[in-house]
C-alpha cells in the first residue's frame, strides 16, 4: 500500500535531489525535509479543506440556472405528465403534434439543430419528405420516465429503423431512392409540460452510442438523410464544416437549422445555434 503522507513521485523527487547534492548541502537539506513535508501537508489539508468550502458554498447558492424557469417555481402539475407524453409521442403527423404546443414559447433543441419555434418546425416539414422516403419506419419507444428534479419533464428512448424506398426531397434538392435499411443509433427524446399541459420544450440528443446501427453514428434524420445518399459533415457539436453548412447553405435551399433571433422566445438564454459550441 502507497503512503498516502509521501506520495511516491515526491519520494523519487527528493531521492534525485539528493544525488545531485554533495556532503554539507546533504545534511542541510535533510535537516529541511521534515518542515517541508509538514509544510506540503498543511497546505494539502487547507487545500481540501478550501475546496470542501466551495463546494458547500456552491451546493448551497442561491442562483439558479436559466433553464428552471422550466420548473414553474417549483409547481406541481395538475395532471399525468407521463400519460400525456405517452399520448403525445404517440402522435406520427406534425398536424396532430400541433394542439400539444405552447406556440408563443415552443423551442425545441436538439444537439446540433435548434433552438427552432414550432412555426419554424411546421415550415421546414412542409419541404421536407424525410419520412414519406421510409414508409416502412418504425420508431421504438420506451423507458419513459420523470425527472426526479422537474415533475413537468418526461424522458424516453427511441430507435429509428425503416428503408429508403421514395426519393428525398429537400427543398430544390431530390434524392433518387436507395433501397437501403436505416438502423439508427438509440436517442433520448425529452419534453417539458407547462402547468398549462402545453409543451413548451422538446431536446432530441446525439446517439448514446454511436457504434450502435449502421449509420456510423448519424442520429435520428440525420442517419436518414445518410442512408438516403447525401453527404453530410459529422454531426458533432463544435465542427466548423456542420456549422458553415448550417449558417450558409441551408438557407439557400429554404431550410433552417435554427430560427431567427426576433422569433426566438426570451426565455431561452443560450445564444448558441444549430452546432455552435454552448456558450452558457
Amino acid at each position: 500500500m502507497q503512503n498516502s503522507e509521501h506520495p511516491p513521485l515526491l519520494g523519487f523527487l527528493l531521492l534525485l535531489l539528493l544525488l545531485l547534492l554533495d556532503g554539507k548541502e546533504i545534511e542541510a537539506f535533510t535537516s529541511s525535509v521534515p518542515s517541508v513535508l509538514k509544510s506540503l501537508s498543511g497546505l494539502r489539508t487547507t487545500t481540501t479543506k478550501t475546496l470542501a468550502t466551495a463546494l458547500s458554498a456552491t451546493t448551497g447558492t442561491s442562483d439558479t440556472h436559466w433553464m428552471d424557469f422550466l420548473k414553474f417555481d417549483g409547481a406541481t402539475p395538475t395532471f399525468d405528465v407521463l400519460a400525456k407524453t405517452k399520448e403525445y409521442s404517440a402522435c406520427t403527423k406534425y398536424e396532430e403534434l400541433e394542439s400539444y404546443y405552447d406556440h408563443e414559447r415552443y423551442v425545441f433543441r436538439g444537439s446540433i439543430i435548434g433552438p427552432i419555434t414550432s412555426k419554424d418546425v411546421r415550415e421546414t416539414q412542409q419541404g421536407f419528405n424525410i419520412l414519406d422516403a421510409y414508409p416502412d419506419l418504425t420508431i421504438d419507444k420506451f423507458g419513459y420516465t420523470i425527472d426526479p428534479e422537474n415533475p413537468f419533464k418526461c424522458f424516453w428512448f427511441e430507435r429509428w429503423r425503416g428503408t429508403n424506398k421514395e426519393a428525398i426531397q429537400i427543398g430544390p434538392i431530390k434524392l433518387p431512392k436507395t433501397d437501403a435499411i436505416a438502423d439508427i443509433p438509440t436517442h433520448v427524446m425529452s419534453v417539458n409540460w407547462t402547468p398549462e399541459e402545453k409543451i413548451i420544450y422538446s431536446c432530441l440528443s446525439s446517439p448514446l452510442d454511436r457504434f450502435e446501427g449502421n449509420t456510423k453514428g448519424q442520429g435520428a434524420v440525420f442517419g436518414l438523410l445518410s442512408t438516403g445518399g447525401l453527404p453530410l459533415p459529422i454531426s458533432s457539436v463544435g465542427n466548423p464544416a456542420l456549422i458553415v453548412n448550417q449558417k450558409l447553405v441551408a438557407p439557400l435551399i429554404k431550410q433552417k437549422a435554427f430560427s431567427d433571433e426576433n422569433d426566438i422566445p426570451t426565455w431561452w438564454k443560450s445564444k448558441a445555434r444549430g452546432a455552435d459550441a454552448n456558450d452558457v
